[in-house]
């Protein structure tokens, strides 16, 4: 039968994606030849379990339970103090930071003293530094702290280089004024003073040791209650303490700096009662250098030999400079302010030995630029592939020439975002060398994934592997966005845009393959069941791709969802054989908003340190706070038509593209309405992703970069839709249809 040859096909095409995954993912070899060790740090935690005790290098699950005591933050409603469970931090607690202290530059060498905090079962975990500007100054990243948010210094903010932390006189810090002034124009609206402030009105001691921990704890006048100069003048007994250990700056003697920095934190636990929980943590990347995540360690009566998390990133092993602040309120008991942006830090899975640690949290860094060197050319490249492939296409089609090569061709462009995001199982970034086996292992799967779909009836390829993608990104959600933490397509921890969930390239990827799959269920089922039947599984497909982008636990995509509802209802129309029309169209964008609407409202119901983007949002506008965030995503999604011309040459392509939709009889190309004449599931297709491409422009802060990964990644399955044969009839459904050699054979 022709569906037992689908799913066996499917089967097949899931487990060559990754070609040898799992004796690859164990035995990948090192730069030394030696087999590494398995991964621990990058598998994401969406929700908070106690793990299971492993050994040294034990593989952490996806679902991660934190281990530790309790600390606080507030209720979504009633703003009141409720205990955070598993966090490692409770008063009193010592923060000391060190700018540019990293997982590169930690070394029992040059830093005995963390090396041994390390050795002796510290909490661990990379953090994301990143502020307003790239690379961030140490007074950046004391300046997020004060505030909450990303805030910036006068002189990055004007491309002048760093500002020096300014010192204090008479209990102020020096030119605070000018520090306030200068987050006025940030799309960030960062509160200076705000953790002083909150530690001020709810009478929690906190004392500063050293300029940059007084402009972390000063309050919105300037003013810092307990101050001293150098740690013989500091005083101990405070619930909270923050001290300054200086930078670590890369042109100068990096080492000297390190071991000076690492006295300071040998000074500090001598000092502190035997109660207290000290935080090591890098408030800034090293001064001079290029971008690289900090190194935060936790040590004291909670800690335990793991990695950290928070659920700002729900992912072991990372966390973000803007968890410090809700970490140090929620340790002195006091409630959140709304303003923060962070959560407290949790502990996660069980780490392995020092030495192994280490080397998996600099791998954070080194595997991600890496990433980001790759994205833009695999996006790109796949767009203009996309492009070039398909109007060969549709020349040799015209001319009645053999079509196989450009269509297989074609069939490999459709599967590499599949395996873009599988190739994380072979753990690219342990090989030799990791950009060769990134690359290698994408384009080796993919024509592993083409080659098994061979086998499966013409009609039905597109819908197989649309089908097989939509089913592997949906379970990825589901399980923690495994395999989003090491692909060209997914988060960037060194950006610190997004850490779990659907960003929008997946979003992309995602909505265009549920849209392909459902096109291709719908044309089955319409020839067995009618169109009723067929729309019915339309909406099923579509229901199913809402909840698992926008549901805060899976996809936590807004804005994804605002254009996933509208794509579906035009497939499901185009199904029936209904026109949109006004009232429709309404009735689409109410449904559309009331959908991720709810889903908000029911985040924000959630506990403060648990809300994803889309409960953080609702609380910024209940707070006033909404217009400034869509403001910024604005800002952002307008920049993107400074990118150059592609993205002006993309604008004018989706512009084009909407108005064949809107007035298809007066627009759409001769050759197109044959092609859909033929295949009346196409233009249903056609016009869900063109929805997809110009509302998730619109509704999300990528703008138009949207629109060029729509076209990357629904080029080549829409052309192959085009040019191989329509789908069976019922009883060629039920016979079994054969798969010929070429278009111009089908």
């Amino acid at each position: 039968m022709i569906v037992s040859r689908m799913l066996a096909a499917a089967g097949t095409v899931a487990a060559l994606c990754a070609p040898g995954a799992a004796a690859a993912a164990t035995w990948a070899p090192s730069a030394d030849g030696q087999a590494p060790p398995v991964e621990t740090p990058v598998v994401a935690a969406p929700a908070v379990k106690a793990p299971v005790a492993g050994a040294d290098a034990a593989e952490p699950v996806a679902e991660t339970q934190v281990a530790g005591v309790v600390a606080a933050t507030p209720d979504a409603r009633t703003g009141a103090a409720t205990p955070v469970a598993g966090a490692v931090v409770r008063a009193p607690v010592v923060v000391v930071g060190v700018a540019g202290l990293t997982w590169d530059n930690l070394r029992a060498e040059n830093a005995p003293t963390l090396w041994g905090l390390l050795e002796e079962g510290a909490g661990a975990a990379a953090v994301t530094v990143r502020a307003v500007h790239s690379p961030p100054c140490p007074l950046d990243g004391w300046l997020s702290v004060s505030a909450g948010r990303a805030a910036t210094d006068p002189q990055s903010d004007r491309g002048q280089g760093c500002t020096a932390v300014p010192g204090v006189a008479g209990g102020v810090v020096a030119g605070w004024g000018e520090l306030v002034a200068a987050q006025e124009a940030s799309v960030y609206d960062p509160d200076l003073g705000l953790l002083g402030e909150t530690f001020a009105e709810g009478k929690v001691c906190a004392s500063a040791v050293g300029p940059g921990a007084a402009v972390a704890l000063a309050d919105r006048q300037g003013r810092v209650a307990q101050y001293a100069a150098d740690l013989a003048g500091a005083r101990w007994d405070c619930p909270v303490t923050v001290v300054d250990a200086g930078v670590v700056d890369r042109r100068n003697d990096p080492g000297t700096a390190l071991r000076r920095a690492d006295g300071v934190v040998r000074e500090v636990l001598e000092r502190v009662p035997p109660n207290a929980t000290v935080v090591v943590l890098g408030v800034s990347q090293p001064v001079h250098s290029t971008v690289a995540m900090g190194a935060v360690l936790v040590t004291g009566p909670q800690a335990e030999q793991r990695y950290l998390t928070a659920q700002s990133t729900r992912w072991p092993g990372i966390v973000r400079l803007l968890d410090i602040p809700s970490t140090l309120v929620a340790a002195a008991g006091l409630a959140e302010p709304n303003q923060f942006t962070g959560a407290p830090l949790v502990a996660a899975d069980e780490r392995p030995s020092a030495p192994a640690t280490a080397e998996k949290l600099a791998d954070i860094t080194h595997r991600d630029r890496d990433l980001r060197r790759s994205s833009g050319l695999f996006i790109n490249g796949l767009a203009a592939a996309a492009v070039l492939a398909a109007g060969v296409l549709a020349l040799r089609t015209r001319a009645g020439r053999s079509t196989r090569g450009i269509e297989f061709g074609l069939l490999v462009l459709a599967a590499l975002p599949l395996c873009s995001y599988l190739v994380r199982l072979i753990q690219w970034w342990r090989w030799p060398v990791p950009l060769a086996a990134l690359w290698l292992g994408m384009i080796i799967s993919a024509l592993a994934v083409a080659i098994a779909l061979r086998r499966v009836p013409a009609w039905a390829t597109v819908t197989v592997l649309s089908g097989v993608t939509t089913a592997v990104l949906a379970i990825d959600a589901m399980t923690g966005t495994v395999l989003h933490h090491g692909s060209p397509l997914g988060p960037s921890p060194l950006s610190g845009g997004r850490y779990y969930g659907f960003g929008n390239t997946t979003f992309v990827v995602f909505s265009v393959h549920a849209v392909l799959f459902a096109g291709g269920l719908a044309t089955w089922l319409q020839g067995r069941r009618g169109p009723r039947t067929a729309a019915a599984a339309v909406a099923a497909v579509g229901l199913l791709a809402v909840l698992v982008d926008a549901w805060p636990t899976w996809g936590a995509d807004v804005g994804g969802g605002l254009a996933i509802v509208p794509a579906f209802v035009l497939l499901g129309l185009d199904v029936l054989g209904r026109r949109l029309g006004i009232t429709r169209l309404l009735l689409t964008g109410a449904a559309a908003i009331a959908a991720v609407a709810l889903i908000s409202f029911l985040d924000w119901l959630r506990p403060a340190a648990s809300r994803s983007h889309a409960g953080r949002f609702v609380e910024d506008v209940v707070h006033g706070d909404g217009a400034a965030v869509i403001t910024r995503k604005a800002d952002y999604a307008i920049g993107s038509l400074a990118a150059g011309p592609h993205m002006w040459l993309t604008g004018a392509l989706l512009l084009y593209l909407v108005a064949v939709v809107v007035a298809r009889r007066q627009l759409a190309p001769a050759w197109f309405e044959r092609a859909v004449a033929r295949r009346p599931a196409v233009w249903g297709c056609f016009a869900a992703i063109v929805a997809l491409a110009a509302i998730g422009s619109l509704s999300n802060d990528y703008g138009l970069r949207v629109a060029l990964l729509t076209v990357a990644i629904a080029g080549p399955p829409l052309a192959l839709s085009i040019a191989w044969p329509p789908g069976p009839s019922q009883s060629d459904v039920s016979a079994g249809t054969p798969r010929h050699g070429s278009a111009r054979s089908r």
